[in-house]
């Protein structure tokens, strides 16, 4: 059965959040906590990420939004589990003018192609990634790229409730993910 890995941004995605809601409803949901989620660093990110993935048995899928993505990246660098797919929705630029000066540790975003498929969703206006830059990424990380519109950062402040948008073009992912291993 397919464990789906929650990994949250800054701030936690907690209070109505689409993912929250997605991990109550989904069976096999994990929740990545973080020790600090107002002055997050890198390495403890990852670190948390990766206590989280090892103690799961069986094909994980990663659900990112925002900094979460980016830590799921930095992960890869190291890691690689038992990952089947990862699904990235709102990663910030990391060496924008507007990332928090709180996070520290990821100023250099690595740029290379990841070890497992990967959807990355982005908003036209999110205030911490142009879509130019977001297409970069998803282009040297050799992930998909959809562009969903005007939903700012993709989050509760974007008045997206549950997401069912989102949560469609998820399960199409997973459906993809499984029709590539037969």
């Amino acid at each position: 059965m397919l464990n789906i890995v929650f990994v949250p941004g800054y701030g936690n995605s907690i209070n109505g959040h689409w993912q929250e809601i997605w991990c109550k409803e989904f069976k096999n949901s994990y929740w990545v906590e973080q020790h600090d989620w107002e002055t997050p660093h890198c390495f403890d990110w990852v670190e948390a990420l990766d206590l989280l993935i090892q103690s799961i048995e069986g094909p994980i899928l990663l659900v990112t939004h925002s900094l979460g993505g980016s830590t799921v990246v930095e992960w890869s660098k190291k890691h690689t589990a038992n990952i089947l797919g990862v699904f990235l929705v709102a990663v910030p630029d990391v060496q924008s003018a507007n990332f928090p000066e709180a996070i520290s540790g990821y100023q250099t975003p690595p740029l290379e192609k990841l070890a497992f498929p990967t959807l990355v969703l982005a908003s036209t206006d999110d205030p911490y990634s142009t879509l130019a830059r977001t297409k970069y990424f998803a282009k040297n990380w050799g992930s998909e790229l959809i562009s969903i519109g005007n939903l700012g950062h993709v989050n509760t402040d974007s008045n997206i409730g549950e997401w069912p948008e989102g949560k469609k073009l998820l399960n199409n992912f997973i459906y993809s993910l499984y029709q590539m291993k037969e």
